[in-house]
């Protein structure tokens, strides 16, 4: 099943789960369209968020299909779960990663289609009993 972000605009036009984006890439050719019957529209600009080999799988495959790509994770570098090879391997593919943030909406054009995305910077927390650290939005703090 997929895992949605819980916000305001993820059900706009051009917004894919990954399972959905990965199958219609891979197994129903929608690349192809108008050859084939599941078309994919993919935007000159694409943002993948999330940090694991999925996540690297789909930003990977866009790039393939010509976008220009950015990864959103809301943890930092160090605690992307895709494999290091993966992400070396992906940015020198172009991708572009962006850490510490996090979707808070999707704003859609006239016809439904997502067109820009707000988010929230983020920072980490105190590590869980499995040592992932948590994240929370960001609080500016004085410096005193």
């Amino acid at each position: 099943m997929p895992q949605f972000m819980g916000v305001l605009g993820e059900n706009l036009g051009g917004v894919y789960s990954a399972n959905e984006f990965l199958i219609r890439v891979n197994l129903m050719k929608a690349y192809k369209f108008p050859d084939f019957d599941t078309p994919l529209r993919l935007g000159k600009k694409v943002i993948v968020v999330g940090g694991g080999n999925v996540a690297m799988d789909c930003a990977r495959s866009s790039m393939r299909l010509g976008a220009d790509v950015c990864l959103l994770y809301r943890r930092s570098r160090d605690e992307l779960p895709a494999r290091k090879e993966e992400i070396e391997n992906a940015e020198e593919e172009g991708l572009i990663c962006k850490f510490l943030g996090a979707p808070l909406a999707l704003h859609g054009d006239e016809k439904g289609w997502v067109k820009s995305m707000d988010c929230i910077a983020m920072e980490l927390g105190a590590p869980d009993e499995k040592g992932r650290r948590s994240v929370k939005p960001f609080q500016a703090r004085n410096s005193q």
